[in-house]
């Protein structure tokens, strides 16, 4: 074959190759059903107090973070009616957004994939649990005394067992609460005072969490 004629050969090779690197990798994708057995293995181990040892902050950094309203979603259990599982003491900012794609029943389908692949390649997994909450102004119950909530960061290995966890508690801020407790004057706690409370225990709450 003459050097002419493989000449344009050649430039179409080149053109190909160029195009092939340049295009963008594929997404990793994986069964969401893998996502949901992985979530079902942690809610069924949490760890009671003293069963594992406290975390520290290296123990979390790197981990993949869910709270345990996402959990249950992504594990397709039923999700309480108490304040310790509502959206406001399981912030979405808590969540990886791959757990947010996985919670949400309306998600695309090959966003669920993309998301379960991520959940199934994370080293570790970081559990936000709301064990307590006692904040009955928060509720609409006339009980004049400041909020305090308890709480959990669990750490899980990729088989679902709990290796740390850390207790931590947070309150709302206490200009807060004095201003709800003067508010609260009436036989029935005013709506906007209990939001207010609500608000400001999840932005505690995200203030306080280990990270």
């Amino acid at each position: 074959m003459s050097a002419r004629s493989s000449l344009p050969r050649l430039l179409v090779l080149v053109a190909a190759c160029g195009k092939s690197s340049g295009a963008p990798a594929a997404v990793p994708e994986a069964d969401p059903a893998g996502a949901a057995s992985i979530a079902a293995a942690m809610i069924a181990n949490a760890p009671s107090p003293a069963m594992v040892r406290d975390c520290t902050h290296a123990d979390l950094g790197g981990g993949f973070a869910v709270t345990q309203r996402s959990l249950l979603a992504i594990a397709g259990k039923p999700i309480a009616k108490d304040p310790e599982h509502d959206v406001w003491m399981n912030p979405p900012e808590l969540d990886a957004p791959a757990a947010q794609t996985l919670a949400r029943p309306d998600a695309d389908a090959k966003a669920k994939r993309q998301a379960a692949a991520q959940l199934l390649a994370a080293p570790f997994y970081v559990v936000y649990r709301i064990d307590n909450v006692d904040a009955p102004l928060a509720l609409g119950v006339k009980e004049l005394k400041r909020s305090t909530v308890s709480a959990r960061v669990i750490r899980y290995e990729k088989n679902g067992r709990p290796t740390c966890a850390t207790l931590f508690l947070f309150q709302e801020q206490k200009a807060v609460s004095d201003d709800a407790i003067a508010r609260s004057d009436k036989t029935l706690v005013d709506p906007a005072v209990a939001e207010t409370i609500r608000r400001d225990l999840t932005a505690q709450l995200l203030a306080h969490a280990p990270r």
